[in-house]
C-alpha cells in the first residue's frame, strides 16, 4: 500500500498558511499537527505570515462576572463567529460571589490593561494578580502580589520588545517622578528607569491611563503644563526613552474636549468635540509623529463617540457617551446598534475608563516567561 502522508516539513508550510482559529482546531487531529503547531516557533511564523489576521474585540460586562464576550469586529451580527463567549483566568484565591465590599464596590472583576500579539493583561484588584491570557488557546502566566492600586496610581501600558523577546509593563507614576518603571514578564522583575522630563506633565482622566500600543511605542494623552495643551507623550519599548508627539493645530486656538486616545487602522487617532458639543470628531495621524499629517477623518453627528476600529468596509465602529457599540459609515451616517447582552441578561459596555474592553489580535503565541505557570483547562 502507498504511502500518502505528506513530509512533515510540508505539513507545517500548510499549517502556516490557514487561519488562526483553523489552526488551533486542527491540533485535534492527530499529534504529529499537534506538535507541529504546539511548538513555539511555529506560533510566531504563523503571526508574522498569517494573511488574514483575525481581529476581535473582548468586553468585560459591569457586574460581577467571570463571563467575557469576544465579537469579530468584520463579521456579521447574525453570524456565528461574531460574538463568543469565555471565562476569565480566576484570581487567587478564587473570590467569593458576595464579596463586593472593596474600592468601588466590584473588586472582583478582572480589570483590562491592554493587548498585545494576542495576549490579554488582566488585574484583580483585591488580590492583586496580574495575569497575560491568551484567549484563544486559554494559556495564561501569573504574577501574585503585584502593585497594589496599579490602576488608580500609573499611567501604564502593555507591549513587547523585539529585541529581547520580553512582553513589558509600563507604569508612569500619576504624580511625575522622574523614573518610569519597567515591569518585565520575561525574568517576572521591575526596574525604575530614569528619566527627566524636561516639561511637566499632568494626567487627564481614568479613561486616558492606558497606553496605545503602535511601533514598538506605548502613547497616552497628557497635559503640558508648560504648552499649556493636550499632547500624545511615547514611549518606546525598545530604546526605554520617552518623547513628546503634537496634536494638531486646531488645540492650540480652540478649546476641544477630548474623548479618546486609539490606534486604529495602524494610525494613531483621537477623537474629540468643539465647545457646541454637536458633534465628535475623529482626527488620524496619517504619518507617524508629522503634525501635518493630522487629517480629520470621520465626523459623527453625536457627542462623545469614541472610536475602536475601521472595519474592512470602510466604516467605523465605536462607543458611544452611554458606553454601547455602534457603528457607522465613511459619511459618519448611524448604521446599527450592536447589542451585546449576557446570558443572564447583563448588558457589555465598552469603556477605556473602567478597564471594560480591548481590541487584539488572534494568536497561536506562547510568551517566553520564567514565572510559575497555571495552565487553563478547555473551557
Amino acid at each position: 500500500m502507498e504511502n500518502h502522508t505528506l513530509p512533515m516539513d510540508l505539513m507545517r508550510e500548510i499549517l502556516l498558511r490557514l487561519p488562526v482559529r483553523s489552526v488551533s482546531r486542527f491540533k485535534c487531529v492527530c499529534k504529529s499537527w499537534l506538535s507541529i503547531i504546539s511548538d513555539p516557533q511555529f506560533g510566531n511564523s504563523h503571526y508574522d505570515l498569517a494573511a488574514a489576521p483575525s481581529h476581535r474585540l473582548i468586553l468585560r460586562p459591569k457586574c460581577y462576572s467571570l463571563e467575557v464576550q469576544s465579537i469579530d469586529t468584520d463579521a456579521p451580527p447574525d453570524t456565528c463567529s461574531a460574538a463568543m463567549y469565555l471565562l476569565l483566568p480566576l484570581q487567587s484565591p478564587p473570590p467569593k460571589p458576595n464579596d463586593y465590599d472593596n474600592y468601588d464596590g466590584l473588586p472582583n472583576r478582572a480589570k483590562i490593561l491592554g493587548s498585545c500579539r494576542g495576549f490579554i493583561l488582566l488585574y484583580y484588584e483585591m488580590s492583586r494578580d496580574l495575569i497575560m491570557w491568551n484567549p484563544l488557546t486559554r494559556f495564561r502566566k501569573r504574577s501574585l502580589n503585584f502593585e497594589n492600586m496599579l490602576t488608580h496610581r500609573f499611567l501604564y501600558g502593555f507591549g513587547y520588545d523585539t529585541s529581547t523577546d520580553d512582553y513589558l509593563l509600563i507604569m508612569i507614576p500619576f504624580y511625575w517622578k522622574t523614573e518610569i518603571q519597567v515591569f518585565s514578564f520575561k525574568t517576572n522583575s521591575r526596574n525604575r528607569k530614569m528619566i527627566k522630563l524636561n516639561v511637566p506633565y499632568q494626567g487627564i482622566g481614568s479613561k486616558f491611563s492606558i497606553g496605545s500600543l503602535l511601533n514598538e511605542t506605548l502613547h497616552w494623552l497628557v497635559f503640558s503644563k508648560d504648552k499649556w495643551v493636550d499632547v500624545i507623550i511615547a514611549f518606546d519599548l525598545i530604546k526605554r526613552s520617552l518623547s513628546e508627539i503634537a496634536l494638531f493645530d486646531h488645540l492650540t486656538k480652540k478649546k476641544y474636549e477630548m474623548f479618546s486616545l486609539r490606534v486604529i487602522g495602524g494610525c494613531l487617532s483621537v477623537s474629540c468635540s468643539d465647545q457646541d458639543w454637536a458633534m465628535t470628531e475623529i482626527w488620524i495621524m496619517k504619518e507617524y509623529k508629522v503634525q501635518s499629517s493630522w487629517t480629520k477623518s470621520f465626523v459623527i453627528p453625536t457627542y462623545g463617540f469614541s472610536p475602536i476600529c475601521i472595519t474592512k468596509d470602510g466604516g467605523i465602529l465605536g462607543s458611544n457617551m452611554r458606553e454601547r457599540l455602534e457603528k457607522h459609515n465613511d459619511k459618519g451616517e448611524l448604521l446599527e446598534h450592536l447589542a451585546c447582552v449576557a446570558a443572564a441578561g447583563e448588558e457589555y459596555y465598552c469603556a477605556n475608563q473602567d478597564q471594560q474592553s480591548a481590541m487584539y489580535r488572534e494568536s497561536q503565541l506562547f510568551p517566553n516567561v520564567s514565572w510559575e505557570t497555571s495552565e487553563d483547562h478547555q473551557q
